[in-house]
């Protein structure tokens, strides 16, 4: 019987402690409001170069959040707002509501943008974006921190990305995967790259 009670105790425990560090959308929504400025209110930017987070990877914006936080990435407007969230609780919450919001769509699209998004360039080892970010740039995994959903982000901020990803300006992203994708990649690629995705 004392061996039962133990038992149910120690599960009891670590299901409160599961909820605990699970994201909690509802109160994301009041913890982001100082997101929603630059982000919107459901996470669709009206700033070009502010990142649509409506229905972005839970995992990949909580991991964003605390990579500005801690200065593994760094912008002049994020590093100082990350670093006012409380804790690490916090970054899950707004992760869990601007996750929960429908997924941002596009509205243009780009023939060479395109071709390299499906195919990659083959004769330069450069490989297609869709094999890491999904078919439509929708992702891939839920479970996933490398590779966020960019299929109908905008234009301006996908350009900017790939731009400071080539150049070292952005460097948190695993052994520079995209780093040494953005290298391999010209101004006018990047454009029409950009162009594309922000119409998935």
């Amino acid at each position: 019987m004392k061996y039962f009670v133990c038992t149910i105790l120690v599960l009891l425990f670590n299901a409160n402690l599961a909820n605990a560090e699970e994201g909690d959308a509802i109160a994301g929504k009041s913890k982001s409001k100082f997101c929603q400025g630059c982000h919107g209110e459901d996470g669709n930017s009206i700033n070009p170069l502010c990142p649509n987070l409506s229905g972005q990877n839970q995992n990949y914006l909580e991991k964003q959040i605390l990579d500005f936080q801690a200065g593994r990435r760094v912008d002049s407007i994020m590093t100082g707002i990350s670093q006012g969230l409380i804790s690490d609780q916090d970054a899950k919450d707004i992760a869990a509501y601007f996750s929960s919001r429908k997924p941002m769509v596009g509205f243009s699209g780009n023939k060479l943008g395109q071709n390299i998004f499906r195919e990659g360039k083959l004769g330069i080892k450069l490989p297609s974006c869709a094999s890491c970010h999904g078919e439509n740039g929708k992702g891939r995994s839920d479970e996933n921190t490398t590779f966020p959903i960019i299929g109908g982000q905008t234009r301006d901020y996908i350009a900017k990305q790939l731009r400071d990803l080539r150049s070292g300006d952005r460097h948190n992203d695993p052994e520079s995967i995209m780093g040494n994708v953005a290298r391999k990649l010209s101004d006018a690629e990047i454009e029409a790259l950009a162009d594309y995705v922000s119409g998935l």
